[in-house]
């Protein structure tokens, strides 16, 4: 792993926060300060893939959420504003000056959270993200459950990789339920990355999204007409199990003032971990002309 960050001049760093300690990596100052946040049980190295691209271009910042990684842990404490303060209070000490923030489902709500009457933000891209929590439950809770209780009954991270591709989802008009294993792009490598990941995850993290007390405080039509600054939704085909539903897409384009969307219909939830060129190219247009 230590030749992930050696590869692009990244920097692996901390900050002290106020209620805890938060992990990140660091590129050279490149240009505009970018900073990448992750989805749930991921950490910074999710964004690795668009690395070649985005370092030469920006300062960027990728960092671990609270209970992810090498972030610390918190009891109780995983709430997406509490992680949004974190955020908040990272650009307000380590970044010196306005940043975009790019997030990816967990991570993009944190940065909507975050942008909201804050002034260093400077555009804000959301990727495949939940504007209505309730969405969860067609798919993503039959997934966390399983991911949940796989995490707490233990294991090396090849045997979390196994249990992993044996959890099965159900599709809309589909009858029969298919293996994680089963779907394109969920290679053996593929899988146990997200193994190594989930097993660096505070279980709680998994809990609160599932009873949902990580959602509390989240009200759309009050936060987003807060970010005034230019957002991006990158949405995925819904068919292919994005998160992004068509309803919470006309919501977010309804309420957020300065709204842009593309959409990636072979690609699903995991947009630039499945394909990076198609979505690095609009990532990359978007700040271009914001």
């Amino acid at each position: 792993m230590a030749g992930a960050h050696a590869a692009f001049g990244l920097e692996s760093k901390t900050f002290h926060g106020r209620s805890v300690l938060i992990h990140y990596v660091e590129g050279p100052p490149n240009g505009l300060p970018f900073v990448l946040l992750h989805g749930l049980t991921r950490d910074w190295r999710s964004f690795s893939v668009l690395f070649p691209e985005l370092v030469p271009r920006f300062h960027v910042f990728a960092v671990d959420l609270r209970g992810h990684g090498e972030s610390g842990r918190v009891k109780d404490g995983y709430r997406i504003s509490g992680m949004a303060e974190d955020v908040k209070e990272f650009l307000e000490a380590v970044v010196a000056s306005p940043a975009a923030l790019f997030g990816h489902s967990l991570g993009a709500m944190v940065g909507m959270f975050a942008a909201a009457d804050n002034p260093r933000v400077s555009a804000l891209i959301i990727g495949d993200s939940l504007i209505t929590p309730s969405n969860l439950a067609a798919m993503y809770d039959p997934i966390f459950s399983q991911l949940y209780r796989l995490l707490l009954r233990g294991g090396s991270e090849q045997e979390l990789a196994r249990g992993i591709g044996q959890i099965e989802i159900h599709f809309p008009g589909i009858s029969e339920g298919l293996r994680l294993e089963e779907l394109p792009g969920n290679s053996d490598p593929v899988l146990l990355e997200w193994a190594r990941t989930t097993i660096r995850t505070d279980p709680d993290c998994l809990r609160m999204t599932l009873d949902r007390s990580s959602h509390a405080g989240w009200d759309p039509e009050r936060i987003l007409p807060r970010i005034t600054c230019p957002v991006l939704l990158l949405q995925g085909n819904p068919e292919l199990d994005a998160l992004l539903s068509d309803s919470d897409l006309a919501l977010a384009k309804r309420l957020l003032p300065r709204a842009q969307h593309v959409r990636f219909p072979l690609l699903g939830h995991a947009l630039f971990m499945q394909q990076a060129k198609p979505v690095l190219a609009e990532v990359l247009r978007f700040l271009a002309n914001s």
